[in-house]
C-alpha cells in the first residue's frame, strides 16, 4: 500500500468516525428534549462560560426528595450518568465528594466537589474544588407542590480546557444529567419512571 492509500484510508475513517458521532449526539439530544421529566429548561454559553437552568416534578414528598438529593454519596446508585460518588469527608451540613460523570458524547469527567444542605431554604450547593475539563458552581432548589416537588437545579460551568466543547454538546450532557437525576429520584422513592421519548 502507497502513502496516499493509507491516507485515504485515514481520512476515510475519520469520517465515518466523526459521522457516527455526530448522529449518536443528535440521537441523544432528540432524546433528551422530548423528555416529559424536564418542565423548563435554559442554556446559555458565552465564551467559556456556559449557564444552566433545568427544572423537573418528582413524585414525592419534599422532606423525601430533600433527604435523595442531600444522598448524594448514593447518587452513582440511583443516577445512571454518575459512575462513582465516593465520600472523602462530611462536617455538619458539608460534604465532599469525588465524583466521576459520563453524560452524552463527552469523556469521563472527574471532579472533587464540595456539597452543602441548607435545610430551611431545602437547597443544596455544590461547586467543584478540582475539575479536570470544567469548573462548575450551582444549586438543587426543592420546592413541594402538593404531594410533589419541584426540583430546580441552577448552574454556571466555565471551561479550563483549550478547545472547549461545543454549546450544544454541554447542553444535551447537562440535560441528559439533570434528566437521570430526575429519574433515579423517582425510582429511589418508588415512583415509576415517565415514558422515554422517541
Amino acid at each position: 500500500m502507497n502513502w496516499k492509500a493509507i491516507v485515504g484510508a485515514v481520512a476515510l475513517l475519520i469520517v465515518v468516525v466523526v459521522g457516527y458521532l455526530y448522529v449518536q449526539e443528535q440521537r441523544k439530544a432528540a432524546e433528551v428534549a422530548g423528555a416529559k421529566e424536564i418542565v423548563e429548561a435554559s442554556f446559555v454559553k458565552d465564551g467559556t462560560v456556559a449557564t444552566m437552568r433545568f427544572v423537573g416534578m418528582i413524585e414525592g414528598p419534599l422532606d423525601k426528595v430533600q433527604d435523595a438529593v442531600w444522598g448524594v454519596e448514593r447518587s452513582s446508585q440511583m443516577i445512571e450518568s454518575i459512575k462513582k460518588s465516593e465520600l472523602q469527608q462530611q462536617q455538619g451540613n458539608q460534604k465532599t465528594m469525588l465524583m466521576q460523570i459520563k453524560a452524552g458524547s463527552l469523556p469521563l469527567q472527574q471532579a472533587i466537589m464540595v456539597f452543602t444542605l441548607e435545610p430551611e431554604s431545602h437547597t443544596v450547593k455544590f461547586k467543584t474544588t478540582q475539575s479536570q475539563a470544567a469548573d462548575l458552581e450551582g444549586a438543587y432548589v426543592l420546592e413541594a407542590v402538593g404531594d410533589r416537588t419541584r426540583l430546580t437545579y441552577e448552574a454556571k460551568q466555565t471551561d479550563k480546557i483549550a478547545v472547549p466543547f461545543p454549546a450544544g454538546v454541554l447542553e444535551t450532557a447537562s440535560k441528559e444529567v439533570f434528566l437521570n437525576t430526575v429519574r433515579g429520584i423517582n425510582k429511589s422513592l418508588g415512583a415509576a419512571p415517565a415514558p422515554t421519548a422517541g
